[in-house]
């Protein structure tokens, strides 16, 4: 999907970035990772997934100008190292990126940002790294989005019907390849879908981390009932919420 000039921080001018209306613009941060996801998914699955919404959020928003800048693709995944593929920085690391790049938006003049996250291992390093930007900072609002947690388990029920297992098994799953199959269908290799679950509800938790207590294929549930129709649909939904959630918090 290509965005329109004017949405994208960096292909902005220094003078027109300098011109922005702060009261009306919002700064609109992606966030995924570069992470595994089975054998049919791209590892950057994450923020293909941030990028996508952020980007449908600023072609459809009219209350505020969405400005939306590069994204954070190296971030907190080890968790997922033992596969190949997957990078990550120190959780310390990420905190620092976080806090410098809220505050270079806050020098800038921004007074609202939203940070759309992809990666739930991201959520906590990211809140400590807000906080700090924040310390010093006057009249600035700021919102951490995890986009799943959008979604209402009956809206995941109405549209996945019984294949939704619940969010504890998603991971390259039946959710994450629904929304591949609708925003990026020429990155899914569907020859290679297989049925996979979770070996040990705690392979995250048993240290140190081995391939062995972790699915063999990177994928932790069975992928039956995916489609692009369905990915389409909570693309939809998830955009539709996001949009409330900026209504809501940025017009106070």
């Amino acid at each position: 999907m290509l965005l329109m000039v004017e949405h994208c921080y960096n292909n902005l001018t220094g003078e027109e970035i300098k011109s922005l209306d702060r009261s009306n613009t919002i700064i609109v941060l992606p966030v995924g990772s570069i992470e595994q996801h089975g054998p049919h998914l791209p590892v950057d699955t994450d923020t293909l997934t941030a990028v996508h919404v952020a980007q449908r959020l600023a072609e459809t928003m009219r209350t505020f100008k969405l400005i939306i800048t590069p994204p954070f693709r190296y971030t907190y995944a080890k968790p997922a190292l033992v596969y190949p593929g997957t990078l990550s920085i120190e959780g310390e690391t990420l905190i620092k990126l976080t806090r410098d790049a809220m505050r270079g938006f806050i020098e800038q003049g921004f007074k609202k940002i939203l940070v759309i996250n992809a990666h739930m291992e991201n959520t906590d390093f990211m809140i400590e790294g807000i906080s700090l930007a924040l310390k010093n900072a006057d009249a600035v609002k700021l919102v951490l989005a995890n986009w799943w947690e959008l979604v209402d388990e009956k809206d995941l029920k109405e549209i996945f019907g019984p294949d939704w297992r619940g969010w504890v098994d998603e991971h390259a799953a039946l959710v994450e390849t629904s929304l591949m199959m609708h925003i990026a269908p020429e990155f899914v290799r569907e020859e290679k879908i297989t049925d996979d679950r979770r070996k040990s509800k705690f392979e995250f938790r048993i240290f140190p981390w081995d391939i062995a207590n972790y699915p063999n294929s990177g994928t932790f549930a069975p992928i039956r009932g995916a489609g692009p129709e369905k990915g389409k649909k909570l693309t939809e939904l998830v955009v539709k919420e996001m949009g409330n959630l900026i209504e809501k918090e940025f017009s106070k």
